[in-house]
């Protein structure tokens, strides 16, 4: 392998860094493209608490900014013994001894700081690549997920009939949280708990995430959020399902998945099933064209995806050192 030129440069968040990872993001990463804005990567950038201590650096190869990387504790799950990293730079093989080199940086870093054991890593694009770098340096593969999408164009209400006439048959229905939000004055609490409850079901490779409610309250209710994209189901006054769904920050015909579920009490009653049937209907009724969504392997929500007709896309990768 031959010596490396590449240059690391620190993300300083300015107006103009921000456009250029959007656009790494866009060409490197992204399985949806042009969804979302450098906009929407500033606001969750500043979401990210200060205890993560989140570091993105661009890498320079030849004077040209031709990928990033990330490091920092995972917010949503946080553990100061797994430090959390990404890295993205173009899948050729003339740029593989960069990428090692930078692999290198980001295990040494890893291993400067006191009290992480572990390093784990995401690849937003799971390529031969990508697999062999981070394998070939002793990563174990913790967690896959896959993307799929759905042409709502295509999608037909009729063709689940049975499924909505057995959820129309019980005692349970569907109001969108907008709808909600006049009728419980502790809409948000509710929310919070049944969001909680349903995410601590979601296969994971990292520890059960506690909540945070005033940082989960500003990653959901961000300023392009609208409550009526999303769907409780209820028995009685129990809030015990949710599908909810995210709109880009600029004016889009497409929507990404951001939580559904049901509470585990309530499995096997075909709950899901019909709630996403309801909430993809209402959605086309709102000039949505597609629906993007990203779901573990051994999670059963893809399979119900799969059966609404949601199609594979691409895979994401989640993997491991110990350090």
């Amino acid at each position: 392998m031959h010596s490396s030129d590449l240059i690391i440069k620190p993300f300083r968040n300015s107006d103009e860094e921000f456009e250029l990872l959007y656009h790494l993001e866009n060409t490197l990463e992204s399985h949806v493209k042009d969804w979302g804005s450098p906009e929407m990567l500033k606001y969750e950038a500043n979401l990210i608490p200060e205890k993560c201590n989140a570091e993105c650096e661009f890498l320079e190869i030849g004077g040209d900014v031709l990928g990033y990387g990330y490091t920092g504790h995972d917010a949503w799950a946080f553990d100061t013994t797994l430090l959390d990293s990404n890295l993205a730079i173009p899948n050729e093989e003339r740029y593989l001894v960069h990428a090692q080199t930078y692999l290198e940086h980001q295990i040494s870093k890893a291993r400067r700081i006191d009290g992480v054991d572990t390093l784990r890593a995401w690849l937003s694009r799971d390529t031969e690549f990508m697999r062999e770098l981070y394998t070939s340096n002793g990563f174990e593969i913790s967690l896959v997920e896959y993307v799929s999408q759905l042409s709502l164009e295509s999608f037909n209400i009729e063709s689940f009939f049975e499924h909505v006439q057995r959820f129309e048959k019980s005692s349970l229905q569907i109001i969108t949280l907008k709808d909600l939000q006049g009728m419980y004055s502790d809409w948000q609490e509710r929310l919070f708990q049944v969001w909680h409850r349903i995410e601590m079901d979601v296969p994971t490779d990292v520890i059960e995430p506690d909540l945070d409610f005033d940082f989960w309250k500003a990653s959901l209710f961000a300023p392009w959020f609208e409550a009526e994209d999303v769907y409780i189901v209820l028995d009685g006054d129990k809030w015990v399902a949710l599908s909810s769904y995210d709109r880009s920050d600029r004016p889009t015909d497409t929507f990404s998945t951001d939580l559904t579920g049901v509470l585990p009490e309530y499995r096997r009653l075909g709950i899901c099933t019909a709630l996403k049937v309801f909430a993809l209907d209402d959605l086309k009724k709102k000039g949505c064209k597609r629906v993007f969504t990203e779901n573990e392997e051994d999670n059963p929500m893809y399979q119900i995806n799969l059966a609404l007709g949601f199609e594979r896309i691409g895979n994401e990768v989640g993997c491991k050192l110990r350090l």
